[in-house]
């Protein structure tokens, strides 16, 4: 629907600016936010017609900004979240909590442009229907990852997520640690530090986006939940 209102979502100014212009090429009217909060005084100023969302911002994240909607009139918008998050309870709870596709970073711009499309076009009953069947399919995902079906990845909870089991010896984990990449010992340490994601960001020349993935990927290996991986490493003797 060319001409449509877009409301971008995103702590990262460059990717913020580098969506904008390729939007505004499409034909897209582009208004920005920097994090949730002043994304709902955007929406109070003007309802857009989509939103990109991202997950992890300061103030107020995506999670907070989804439920602001739900719960203030807006659960008809549709929400593209485009976000680092790749794991598979990320995704359903967005689904879940309202989102219409997931695009994870780093991402291609013609498959966000598709899903752009897609979700501004009126839909019909089937589609209705459609919708409805892979909810329901969502929620059967979360009662199998609950019951403990598989035996991969984090435990999902109905009510709530829950982290991975943390390593259960003191050697155990200095030897997780041990395991890590130069790349993700170097992150590790500087989240045991204490250093935000930002800062290490620009210390190493990439994007906050590679820095959570990598935070994401180093929880991963150690068994614990991504907020925790600082801790972790601190516990287990990894330091600057």
């Amino acid at each position: 629907m060319e001409g449509a209102r877009l409301l971008v979502v995103d702590d990262e100014q460059d990717l913020v600016q580098l969506v904008r212009a390729n939007l505004e090429r499409a034909g897209y009217r582009v208004r920005t936010a920097a994090d949730g909060v002043e994304a709902l005084d955007r929406l109070s100023e003007e309802r857009p017609d989509l939103l990109l969302l991202d997950v992890m911002m300061p103030n107020l994240d995506g999670w907070g900004v989804l439920a602001h909607l739900d719960a203030n009139g807006h659960a008809d918008l549709p929400v593209i979240m485009l976000t680092a998050l790749s794991d598979e309870q990320d995704v359903i709870r967005a689904h879940l909590s309202g989102a219409v596709h997931y695009v994870v970073k780093p991402f291609d711009l013609e498959s966000l442009l598709r899903g752009i499309r897609d979700a501004l076009q009126p839909r019909s009953d089937e589609q209705v229907l459609d919708r409805r069947r892979r909810l329901r399919g969502f929620v059967q995902r979360l009662a199998e990852l609950d019951a403990g079906r598989e035996a991969a990845g984090p435990r999902v909870s109905l009510s709530r997520l829950e982290a991975p089991p943390r390593p259960q010896s003191q050697d155990r984990g200095q030897a997780l640690v041990a395991g890590l990449t130069p790349r993700q010992r170097q992150i590790a340490q500087l989240l045991g530090a204490g250093v935000q994601a930002r800062t290490i960001a620009e210390q190493l020349g990439t994007s906050r986006s590679n820095v959570y993935a990598a935070r994401k990927r180093i929880a991963i290996h150690l068994g614990v939940d991504p907020d925790e991986v600082a801790t972790t490493v601190r516990t287990y003797g990894l330091h600057p």
